[in-house]
């Protein structure tokens, strides 16, 4: 064949393309793989030169790409988690084009992950990122599907660890007896229900004093409006304001020429960690009893005393909490009596106006 021949035994490809001559080793000794390798090369040619389609591009070169775009499309902790887990995939994909990447190259990374004795659920964020660089190469026209995508999460169910609610006694002993704008970021989202980076990231301008609420966005990039209690109220008041600071809780830095700034907590987990390491080693000295616990399971502990008390249905939780389906505020059921559960499940205003209907009262 005239676009075949061989170099040191090595067949390679030879042909013309628009005028464009193309050489290529095809990498084998066998003259009907060569052959079958030569088709394959020269559709791809074609395609390229008459319908514009990308060649190769590696995955450093689409992750850069992407990363050029995304920030203004979704939170900045989003953003933070994704290159966490695209950091941690480099070793399966950096010598890969997104081409390349097919669905057995995603099984094969998932199993090296679950080898590494990674949980269900980061492995499920690794696929998300991955999922929006692929995403982002579709849009490219670098590739056409998503096989980040037609990997089934089914066969990755998360595990979530039982919740442990704090005590009170937790809580005041983790906080400690000097009050601090941390020690208050802790009380806001025992008030609130707000997720740390809600908090870390509330501005002044979110809070309307008059009619009680924080208006914000949330996960997801939802827009949300959670009530605040008059505890919630005295906590944002007390805060200092710092100049040309729009957060309510904030820590001392320094900008580029070493002035003092009011700077956004960025670490809001591990500050967290050194508070219930402190209040550990507090407790035992002490010779009492301290369970240390997460940031988030003040949030847990605001939904189970919002049932609790009656302030409101399932459904009033799951709009202030900012869950997409109620079956996830649903966990918090178990927490509560029978009845207690029955109240939340029929909700306060339609438990009142049975009552109303039946003739019962307290």
């Amino acid at each position: 064949m005239s676009n075949l021949y061989q170099r040191n035994g090595i067949w390679w490809a030879r042909f013309k393309v628009c005028g464009v001559e193309y050489r290529e080793s095809l990498r084998t000794r066998a003259e009907k793989v060569a052959q079958k390798r030569l088709k394959a090369l020269r559709e791809r040619v074609e395609d390229e030169a008459r319908f514009g389609l990308a060649g190769p591009v590696t995955w450093p070169e689409a992750v850069v790409s992407w990363n050029e775009h995304i920030e203004r499309q979704i939170g900045a902790a989003t953003f933070t988690r994704y290159l966490v887990s695209l950091n941690q995939v480099r070793t399966f994909l950096d010598n890969k084009s997104v081409q390349q990447i097919d669905l057995a190259t995603i099984r094969e990374l998932v199993k090296a992950r679950q080898r590494q004795g990674v949980s269900n659920a980061t492995i499920r964020r690794d696929l998300t990122a991955i999922s929006s660089v692929l995403a982002h190469a579709i849009d490219e026209n670098w590739i056409e599907d998503n096989v980040a995508n037609a990997f089934s999460r089914q066969r990755l169910p998360e595990r979530r660890d039982p919740i442990v609610l704090p005590t009170s006694e937790a809580i005041a002993l983790t906080i400690g007896r000097r009050r601090t704008r941390f020690g208050d970021m802790m009380l806001f989202a025992r008030e609130t229900g707000m997720r740390e980076e809600e908090i870390a990231g509330l501005e002044h301008g979110a809070i309307d004093i008059k009619n009680r609420t924080a208006t914000f966005t949330g996960k997801g990039r939802r827009l949300r409006s959670v009530p605040l209690s008059q505890l919630a109220i005295d906590i944002v008041q007390r805060q200092p304001r710092f100049l040309k600071c729009v957060f309510v809780f904030w820590h001392l830095g320094e900008d580029a020429e070493g002035k003092p700034v009011g700077m956004r907590y960025t670490n809001v987990s591990s500050n967290f960690g050194d508070y219930t390491r402190r209040a550990e080693k507090r407790a035992q000295l002490a010779g009492i009893e301290y369970r240390r616990f997460r940031f988030h399971d003040l949030r847990h502990l605001f939904a189970v005393e919002y049932l609790r008390d009656g302030k409101g249905g399932i459904y009033d939780l799951q709009r202030i909490l900012g869950h997409g389906s109620v079956k996830t505020t649903e966990m918090y059921l178990a927490f509560l009596t029978p009845e207690q559960a029955s109240t939340a499940m029929i909700g306060v205003a339609q438990k009142a106006a049975h009552k109303r209907r039946s003739g019962r009262s307290e």
